[in-house]
Formats: C-alpha cells, structure tokens, sequence
C-alpha cells in the first residue's frame, strides 16, 4: 500500500487541478494587462497631440487672417494716400550744373503728382514756390556726369521726390515727372 500511495500521490502531483491551472494563468494575465493598458495610453497620447495640433493650426490660421485683414486694410489706406489725384505743373528750371571746366545747363520740366483729398483744388502758391526751391537746390549741386546716364536720372528723380515732399504735407508729392530733360554741353 505504500506503493500504491506512493503512486497516488505520484499521479496527484501529475494532474492538474483546476487550481493549479488557474495559478497558471493569474502569472500571465498582468503582461495581457499591461499590454491593453500601454496602448491605451499611446491612443490616448496620440489623440492628445492630435487635438493640440488641431488647436495650434486653428490658433496660427485665425491669427494670420486677422493680420491679413489689418494688412489689407493697411494697403488699402496707404494706397489711397499715394494715388496720384492732381497734377501740378511747375514752370520749367533753367539750370547751371556744378561742372568746373565749362559753363554747362539744365533745362527740365517737372510736374508733381498730388494725393490727398479729391476734393482739393489747386495747391496755392506757397506750396508750388517751396518745392520749386527745393528741386532747385538739388539740381544746382549736380554735375552734367551725375544726370546724363540713366541710374543719375533716377537717382536724381527720387532727390527731387524728397525734396518736394519734405516742403509740405498737405498736398502731399506722390510722384515726379520729368516732362523736359535737356543738358547743354
């Protein structure tokens, strides 16, 4: 009977009880746990960032609009200041250049392109004897080398845009134009 005993508790040992193959399984559910709750947790990351981003593109493309609009409305004033309303003729400048080895002179037409108001008349002639003053002093402190080529007639022209600006600000020079260009050699 002890051998028999013996191979019982043998043969005991061998089955597997419902507990025993419990025990089993209770060792491996935490990894089955861990694994569900490590991709609920990248899920859950992954929806929180998609929401920051969608927050952040909404936040950049609102504010970008809403500076577009300042932008626009921006342009728009300053287009409406630098439109050319009236044009004032000024009578032609007969000019001697600074050159030193010969007498040599400009005679040159210019017109000035107003803005402001469209309501405004001719500028009175305060205005027009101040920027012919100024334009005359630029044109006097060129020499015939400095204006005879293209870039000194456009150096030149924007010289004497600054001049009829810095004179007034009401009217206020829009743009220069040379109607007459001539240099006596």
């Amino acid at each position: 009977m002890t051998q028999d005993r013996r191979d019982g508790d043998a043969s005991r040992k061998n089955r597997t009880t419902p507990d025993s193959h419990m025990d089993n399984s209770n060792e491996q559910a935490p990894p089955k746990r861990r694994f569900k709750k490590l991709i609920v947790l990248v899920l859950f990351l992954l929806f929180l960032g998609g929401a920051a981003g969608g927050g952040f593109y909404f936040w950049k493309t609102r504010t970008a609009a809403a500076a577009g609009t300042e932008q626009a409305e921006a342009t728009e004033h300053k287009e409406a200041e630098t439109e050319v309303k009236a044009i004032v003729d000024l009578p032609p400048f007969i000019v001697n250049l600074a050159d030193n080895e010969s007498a040599r002179y400009l005679r040159m037409t210019v017109s000035l392109g107003v803005g402001g108001d469209e309501k405004a008349e001719k500028p009175d002639p305060v205005f027009s004897t101040k920027a012919r003053n100024a334009i005359l002093a630029v044109i006097g402190a060129k020499k015939s080398e400095d204006i005879l080529t293209t870039e000194g007639k456009e150096s030149l022209r924007r010289e004497i845009l600054a001049a009829a600006q810095s004179v007034s600000k009401a009217p206020h020079v829009v743009e220069i134009y040379i109607t007459e260009f001539i240099v006596q050699l």
